[in-house]
């Protein structure tokens, strides 16, 4: 189980892929307080090969990252645990998290979790801002480093413009998945991740040149009522520090995404559903 550890080093030093550093703050509080459950040897091996201390972001995609080892308590703040004027607590019970997931990755503010309890270590997301139940990606953690290197290696700028995919990269995937992927784990992959199978769900770059249509930017005018979800969406949707992002948020609109696609509006739907206060606007 290598395929994504061989990729991350092969690119570390490109524009595909590049580290973050995380809240060692909140990461010293955590500690102190909460402890994980014992790994599976599955996710053990996996990040034998992988960065301990930093977490790694698909740099294309700004808001794909994988969770350093080291990071996987801070990557459950807002999920398991939370910090209100008493302090921390663990919301377990109230979320219906169990305590055998854990967080190992995050596409788009959505956690994606691995059941340790599990020796294949099944792979699954779930999608925040609605009720919460995650759904099957792949029934191993193995399948899961064989999608992602996949899509790392096989990744190029021809294929991924402003927010999309041009559909035959979906294609040039697909081939590649299917070696060790079922039918049906593809279809829950391309559910998982931004892809267009066909043209007629999105218009060309090529034709958006031509006809000039306009971008879409999103503003943070307001975090709302949420203000700590909020500020752990934008550190995982931007990349930025705490220290940054508050300072940010004491001027007038945040820009926290822009782009040409339908994906720039579900991440202004994303932020609204954790009250925020968004606006799009379009030039």
């Amino acid at each position: 189980m290598k395929y994504l550890a061989h990729a991350i080093s092969k690119y570390e030093n490109s524009s595909k892929v590049r580290c973050l550093g995380t809240s060692t703050e909140t990461k010293g509080e955590l500690e102190k307080i909460f402890k994980l459950p014992l790994l599976s040897q599955a996710l053990l091996k996996w990040y034998s090969g992988l960065p301990k201390s930093k977490d790694i972001l698909f740099y294309w995609t700004n808001d794909f990252y994988i969770v350093g080892m080291e990071n996987l308590l801070v990557a459950l703040e807002g999920y398991r645990f939370i910090r209100d004027e008493k302090g921390w607590k663990d919301i377990s019970e109230k979320m219906k998290w169990n305590e055998n997931w854990i967080i190992i990755s995050n596409w788009s503010g959505n956690p994606v979790i691995a059941d340790i309890s599990k020796v294949e270590t099944p792979i699954y997301y779930g999608d925040v801002g609605e009720e919460f139940s995650p759904k099957l990606l792949v029934d191993s953690l193995e399948k899961f480093d064989f999608f992602l290197s996949v899509w790392l290696d096989k990744h190029d700028d021809r294929y991924y413009k402003v927010g999309e995919y041009q559909s035959n990269f979906y294609e040039l995937m697909e081939k590649e998945w299917r070696i060790k992927l079922s039918d049906e784990e593809i279809r829950n992959i391309c559910r998982f991740l931004p892809i267009m199978k066909s043209t007629e769900n999105f218009t060309p770059i090529e034709q958006r040149i031509k006809e000039k249509v306009k971008k879409y930017y999103v503003y943070l005018d307001d975090p709302g009522k949420n203000k700590s979800k909020v500020i752990l969406a934008l550190k995982k949707e931007t990349g930025l520090s705490l220290d940054e992002i508050r300072n940010r948020l004491t001027s007038n609109g945040f820009l926290i995404g822009e782009g040409h696609g339908e994906n720039t509006l579900v991440l202004a739907n994303y932020f609204m559903s954790l009250g925020a206060k968004v606006r799009i606007d379009q030039k």
